[in-house]
Formats: C-alpha cells, structure tokens, sequence
C-alpha cells in the first residue's frame, strides 16, 4: 500500500506559477467589474461576449484567489505569533480600511455613517475575510494530519446552514482558503498526479462546467429544460447574468442561497467539480511554464507582475471603475464597448501608476501601514507587503 507523504515544510519563495495564476485571477476581476458596474450605475449591459466570458470563468474567479492565499498560509505561520498578527494588521486590516474610506468617497453614499456598512464592504469582502481566516488559522491549524481536511469540509457545511449573506460567502470562501492550505501541506502526495491525463481530465471538467453555465445564461438546457422545470430556450434567448446585483455586490449571488439558477455554481453541490477544475487549472499553468522543471521565470512577466502586486490591483481598480462609469455616464457615453474598455484600461492603468508611486513613503502607506521606528531589521524582514 503506498503512504501518505505529508510536506511540513511550508512554500517559499516567489512562484512563478502562483503569480501567474493569481494575476490572471485578478485581471478576470477587473474585466467582471468593468462590465458589471456600467450596468448597475447607468443601465449599460455588457456586451453578450464579455457577458458570457464572466460566466465562464466565474466558477474560478475567487476560488482560485482563496485557494492560492492558503497555499501560503503555511509560510505565514511559521513566523512568530507577534510577527504574524502584526503583518497581517499591517498588510491587509489597514489597506481595508483606507479603502474602505476611499469607496465611500467616490461612490457618494451615505452607509458609511452605519457600523454594519464596514464590514465586508463591497468588493473588500476578500479582505475581510482573509483578515479572520488569517485570525483563526493559528488555532485550526491544530488540528494535524489529514484529519486538516475536516476544516474546509466543516466550512462548506456552515455555508449552508448559516443566514444568506456575509456569514455564508465567509464559510463558502474559506473553505477554499483552508484546501489551499491543505494541499500545500500535503503536497508532496498531491503531485504525484500531475500526469498529463490527470491534467486533460480535470480541464475537461471545469471547462464543461463553465460551458453549461454559459449555455443557461442562454436558457438553453440541451433539451432538458422540462424535466428541470424551466421554459424551452435557445442559444438566442439571453439570461440576464446581472440580474439583481448592486455596487456593493456586483455579481448579485450569495453563496448556499436560491440564486434563481438550475445550476447554482456557488452551491456546496459544485464545489468538487470548481475544485477538479481549479486543480486542472494549476496542473496546466505548471506545465506550459516549466514548474515541472524549474523554469519558467519569464513567462507573460506582465501578468506576474499583477500577481505579485495583487493587493494594489485588487484595491484599486474597483473604485477607479466607478469614478470613470460616472464620468461615462454624465458624458451620454451609452455603448457597451466604450464602457467596458474605459473600465478595464482606466483600471489597469491607475493600478500600474499606484504600484510605482509605492516607492514614495506617502502613497506606499495606502497599501501598507508604515512599519515603526522601533522595529528591528531583522523584524521588518519578516513583515511581508502582500497576504
């Protein structure tokens, strides 16, 4: 019987793949948003391409951010409790709530002065709740062994029982955050099927998955539409994918909730299958850029470079889309194009220019709390920029 081989030894280092994958996730965000918002201020749907792109990467948008955050959770915690809980303040509670003011600021509304309107506030809810999945990880982490694969399972569970709202996306989520952190541990079992048919078949899940969301997005069920209780359609009769959202939750969904959909890809019922398709994902990303072997160090550097400064794009492009739908909209600019590329250029472009400005002590404290005089070298080398 083969053994199980646990990996104690935490991830370190930059990865290539890692940043190229949390990029890509991050670039997916920013293209959602850039059609969602015009939507939701001023009534410009999306194209039905762009529409039906979100759709199909919308199983793995998030997911894939979470599980690549607890990947590196081993890392994290190897550090001095002090140390640890400091970093994270620093890195991800600070950035929360400057931009939380920032959000209120540009979109003009008046919950700020309601307690309740700060937490998880709109597109931050990824760093709220990192922030409490990074403060109860010292004490799950106790639990040793394979016997870790309870937490996310544990997670997904409460996903379900709990009220719709924060508390369910907060137990949805986190279960993908705590399986990144077990697969990271026991890694060294996990790689021995990164064979090319492991790979093939895992693709093959998630994109058929992405595919039958794209379909009833459509209302086309392939014929099946009787026997699961929905009216006949076709590929020309289009779903409004956006149906209900709101600047302070763009896609309209709460995980373990009746999202009106057949197939519900934020549903417990689904979660194997955007795990099969995350791991298919990452099993891709590793071989064409050479993980496999070692290489792979200049692969689309552009895109490493969002990955690598994730916090700053994450931040910063959502509030930028709104200011530039609101110009948009106070212009009479009413053509989906425009809007959306203005979105995503206007974005990509302001978070290029927030990353260089970090070099300057004043701006870099947008994203990080600057470190105290009285830190030690050897402390402030242990602190990181990013979650």
């Amino acid at each position: 019987m083969t053994s199980l081989h646990h990996t104690t030894e935490p991830m370190r280092g930059r990865k290539t793949w890692m940043d190229l994958l949390r990029g890509s996730a991050i670039l997916l965000v920013i293209l959602f948003h850039a059609s969602a918002l015009p939507v939701i201020l001023i009534f410009v749907p999306p194209t039905e391409f762009v529409a039906d792109l979100n759709t199909f990467f919308g199983p793995y948008r998030m997911s894939m951010l979470l599980v690549l955050s607890g990947m590196l959770l081993g890392r994290s915690l190897s550090k001095p409790a002090g140390v640890y809980y400091v970093s994270k303040v620093r890195t991800i509670v600070w950035p929360y709530l400057v931009w939380a003011v920032i959000y209120w600021l540009v979109s003009g509304q008046e919950e700020w002065m309601d307690p309740s309107a700060w937490i998880a506030t709109s597109w931050l809810w990824f760093l709220f709740f990192l922030a409490i999945y990074y403060a109860a990880a010292p004490l799950l982490a106790r639990v040793r062994g394979p016997l870790f694969a309870i937490v996310p399972v544990v997670l997904w569970s409460l996903s379900v029982l709990l009220p719709d709202g924060d508390l369910t996306n907060l137990a949805y989520y986190g279960g993908f955050f705590f399986a990144g952190h077990f697969v990271a541990t026991w890694r060294a079992t996990f790689t021995r099927f990164e064979t090319i048919p492991w790979m093939l078949g895992l693709l093959a899940i998630a994109v058929t998955f992405s595919l039958l969301l794209v379909a009833q997005d459509h209302a086309y069920y392939f014929g099946l539409g009787g026997h699961l209780g929905v009216s006949p359609g076709g590929p020309g009769e289009l779903v409004d994918a956006l149906d209900g959202p709101t600047i302070d939750n763009p896609t309209g969904e709460v995980a373990g909730a009746d999202n009106g959909t057949v197939i519900d890809r934020l549903s417990v019922l689904w979660i194997p299958v955007v795990l099969a398709g995350i791991a298919g994902i990452i099993m891709w990303v590793r071989r064409v850029t050479g993980a496999l072997e070692g290489r792979g160090a200049d692969a689309a550097k552009w895109l490493q470079y969002i990955g690598r400064n994730s916090v700053v794009f994450y931040v910063v492009h959502y509030p930028t889309q709104i200011w530039i739908t609101f110009r948009m909209g106070e212009a009479g600019v009413v053509d989906s194009n425009t809007t959306f590329w203005a979105c995503t250029l206007g974005a990509l472009g302001m978070s290029y220019l927030a990353c260089w400005l970090r070099r300057f002590r004043l701006f870099d404290a947008f994203f990080v709390f600057p470190k105290l005089r009285s830190t030690t070298p050897a402390q402030q080398a242990r602190v990181t920029s990013s979650p």
